[in-house]
């Protein structure tokens, strides 16, 4: 058989627990829970960072957010960092990318044969004067115009900020910036020629605020039918002082949702809701292409999330600065040609996913990834990790099967939390479980040391031997 496909599914914002086959039993997502049910199901899988451009430069590189520099939004991959497209490219392989990728390195963009719906979601700032007329139309808004209609998005939706980001659209399915991407990505499956295997990202926009879901999806959920929010009298009252100064930010883009009602927060779930299963229709019609043209039986489909969301956990909207799992855990799906469906729910984390797909593809990561090739977890010839890490600038985590710890560098205080008894991280043990806290706060230090750096690619090295004990020396060359 030659080389597989792959087919890298991406979504925005999407939790670990809001799909039909992690358990939520309101939400219809019968694309994505029929490909679980053909897939290597990771329920335990966590991304590196809770914020888009980080976390995608994560699973790209297969490298630390605090090693590869992308600490947060704003910052761009540096050309020296070998992405996954880049690997696939140098191996044989035609490149594309349909929709968002957020990868700021120019290089990842020249690796591409195709690239199309990128940066078409407009990103509008507050408007004193209310103006927010399109002047200039990128491709999907002009379709949208062509089709007799205007997309609106951001603080040009009606109440944007009282409705915490929920406008539901009343534009057709197909003029959705996700049917958009979807419909980019069938053309170009449709469109393939020649014998090189293709490695295609789709990346949804959705379901990352603003919640517009349209048609159908718009009115699919009964705000009071929703699985309830995650909150407790004292939760906050526990949790590091950052908590409190994010409800009084002023630069907030929801700025006064301590005060919007409850009502006002199950309308957002519900539009939320209505995304997701607009990306599921979507996942399906991408799938139904795959079969129709004889691409399936040799094509590894990655479903994933960038990182999860508050959707009113906590008493928060949207996505947030901190590292509960809420924010990091995501659906992980791999679905492998000739390979047994099977849950697997050993520790993973993003950065597994590019040796292990690299694995799959019989090629050989590159020496800089630091990410683990799955395949042995799968076959059982290895138990997985023992924690897991993530960081957002100012604060690390590590997790393990028990327990998460939050650590804030140079604070007297963080965070500790119970997994098992409190799966929702609402009683913060910090002050508490002390004995529990050092030992956690050393594994941190341990894990730390074990996520750094010595194999970057700009680094020169050279290896020797020890010349009193044999052991095998790694060092650095200055040029």
């Amino acid at each position: 058989m030659s080389a597989p496909n792959i087919l890298f599914i991406t979504t925005d914002h999407l939790r670990y627990d809001t799909l039909g086959y992690t358990g939520d039993r309101v939400v219809q997502t019968p694309a994505i829970d029929k490909l679980a049910s053909d897939s290597v199901r990771m329920s335990h899988c966590f991304v590196q960072n809770p914020v888009c451009a980080p976390s995608r430069a994560t699973f790209m590189t297969g490298r630390y957010p605090k090693n590869h520099g992308v600490r947060w939004n704003g910052s761009r991959l540096s050309e020296n960092e070998v992405t996954m497209i880049e690997h696939f490219k140098t191996h044989g392989y035609q490149t594309a990318c349909v929709g968002k990728h957020h990868i700021g390195q120019e290089k990842f963009q020249k690796k591409l044969d195709h690239i199309d719906a990128s940066g078409i979601r407009r990103g509008w700032s507050e408007r004193t004067d209310g103006d927010y007329t399109v002047h200039d139309p990128n491709p999907f808004e002009q379709y949208v115009r062509d089709r007799g209609y205007e997309y609106k998005t951001g603080y040009a939706l009606e109440n944007f900020r009282a409705n915490l980001g929920a406008v539901p659209s009343d534009l057709p399915e197909d003029c959705h910036i996700d049917a958009y991407v979807g419909m980019k990505s069938i053309e170009y499956l449709e469109g393939l020629e020649g014998e090189e295997p293709f490695f295609l990202w789709a990346g949804f926009y959705g379901p990352h605020h603003p919640y517009v879901p349209s048609g159908r999806f718009a009115t699919m959920y009964d705000p009071d039918a929703l699985p309830p929010f995650q909150n407790a009298a004292d939760d906050l009252e526990k949790k590091p002082v950052e908590y409190e100064l994010y409800f009084k930010a002023e630069e907030h883009k929801f700025k006064g949702f301590p005060e919007a009602s409850d009502e006002t927060y199950r309308k957002m779930k519900a539009a939320y809701y209505g995304m997701v299963s607009q990306i599921d229709w979507q996942v399906g019609l991408l799938l139904d292409t795959l079969a129709q043209k004889g691409l399936a039986e040799n094509t590894i489909v990655v479903f994933i999330s960038d990182h999860g969301e508050f959707l009113g956990d906590h008493g928060i909207p949207a996505k947030a600065p901190f590292l509960l799992d809420c924010m990091l855990r995501i659906p992980c799906l791999i679905k492998v040609p000739g390979q047994m469906a099977m849950d697997c729910d050993a520790l993973v984390e993003s950065i597994d996913l590019f040796p292990t797909l690299s694995n799959l593809a019989g090629v050989d990561a590159p020496d800089c990834v630091q990410g683990r090739d799955l395949g042995p977890v799968w076959g059982g010839a290895d138990g997985g990790r023992d924690c897991v890490f993530a960081e957002a600038v100012d604060k690390r985590c590590i997790r393990t099967r028990e327990w998460k710890y939050i650590h804030y560098p140079g604070k007297a205080y963080g965070e500790l939390y119970n997994i098992v008894d409190d799966p929702h991280e609402l009683n913060n043990l910090y002050e508490e479980e002390v004995d529990v806290r050092n030992e956690m706060k050393d594994l941190f230090y341990l894990q730390m040391d074990a996520t750094e750096d010595f194999k970057h690619p700009r680094y020169h090295r050279y290896t020797d031997e020890h010349p009193e004990t044999g052991d095998e020396v790694t060092h650095y060359m200055i040029w």
